[in-house]
């Protein structure tokens, strides 16, 4: 199995059985204007909701910028959801920061606030999706059941089997040593600059089992540190409790 840029999304969706749809910013403001009480709470006023900036939308969400440093993302991935609640309050260098989360009501749609970070520099996004390519990282995290040793034994296996297709089996070749040692030097990069090993263990830590690793899904701090800021295709071990808004117009 050769994995490409084109094909390494779709690869996790029919790993992670994904369901569901894209949710609008439009449905997502029409959402949280039904929950004008529960939302006031949590220091937004759905009156203003149609001037939030919209930061994105993603595979199951979109997110707003609510000021104040803080973003808030409208979702129907209860996964995601469960994934964010473990970790409200936590403070974690490498993950954003998460303050509240709640499920509106019996809509099946759930609302975030996390901190806002710094998108990441072109160059940084293009060198750690390429590197994610080159190595499957996240494929064989998925299949690694939660051990970093496996998923770096199964990335060996991997690179070692594409060795092998584009030079024959010549693994000795100056060439097969040269395409080695930039595909290690990938991996050396996905473990040192962008934090991904540290990220894993963190968040296994947590019970959350996590292999949506892309750029999409990354910013950084001040400090230039990097972060990932959505848990989404999360799955988690034990409770991670999700509180409902239930006040309506």
């Amino acid at each position: 199995m050769l994995i490409t840029v084109k094909n390494l999304r779709a690869l996790l969706r029919e790993v992670l059985l994904l369901e569901g749809e894209a949710i609008s910013a439009d449905q997502a403001k029409e959402i949280a204007k039904k929950f004008p009480k529960g939302m006031k709470k949590n220091g937004i006023d759905v009156d203003k909701i149609d001037s939030l900036p919209v930061l994105g939308t993603g595979t199951r969400g979109t997110a707003f910028d609510i000021g104040n440093g803080k973003v808030l993302k409208i979702t129907n991935d209860s996964k995601e959801a469960q994934a964010a609640s473990v970790m409200v309050g936590k403070d974690v260098k490498n993950i954003v920061s998460f303050y509240a989360v709640w499920q509106f009501g019996d809509t099946g749609f759930y609302g975030i606030t996390q901190e806002k970070l710094q998108p990441l520099p072109n160059d940084d996004a293009n060198d750690f999706n390429k590197a994610l390519v080159a190595t499957g990282l996240p494929i064989w995290i998925k299949r690694a059941e939660g051990s970093w040793d496996k998923a770096k034994q199964l990335t060996k296996e991997y690179i070692i089997e594409q060795v092998k297709k584009k030079f024959g089996g010549n693994l000795k070749s100056p060439e097969a040593a040269t395409f080695a040692k930039d595909v290690n030097n990938k991996w050396n990069l996905l473990v040192t600059k962008y934090g991904i090993r540290d990220m894993f263990k963190t968040l296994s830590e947590f019970g959350i089992d996590f292999h949506d690793y892309h750029a999409g899904n990354m910013m950084q701090r001040a400090d230039g540190t990097m972060v990932l800021i959505d848990l989404g295709m999360s799955k988690i071990k034990g409770d991670g409790k999700v509180q409902t808004m239930n006040e309506r117009n």
